[in-house]
């Protein structure tokens, strides 16, 4: 696992709702949103040491509909790249 220096990327780790052998899912703090992120355990140390994770959390943030309650965003090897 990669060392984390930003305070709101540690509160998201530590959120921790669900994990298996190959992802693990991720509660975002936000009073705007229920927003979960789903992450392949592969994929998670790439996303931390880019610097840009938060940078997505963010704009997902920012981004959402006002109409959206929940949202549940799956990050894997496959399209990770999107993110970054």
């Amino acid at each position: 696992m990669v060392e984390v220096n930003n305070k709101f990327i540690k509160q998201v780790l530590d959120n921790v709702i669900a994990s298996d052998s190959n992802s693990k899912t991720y509660s975002v703090p936000s009073r705007r949103e229920n927003l979960e992120i789903r992450i392949d355990n592969n994929v998670l140390d790439k996303l931390i040491s880019n610097d840009r994770f938060e940078k997505m959390i963010k704009n997902l943030l920012r981004t959402k509909s006002k109409a959206t309650q929940k949202e549940v965003v799956n990050i894997s090897k496959r399209n990770y790249r999107i993110f970054l």
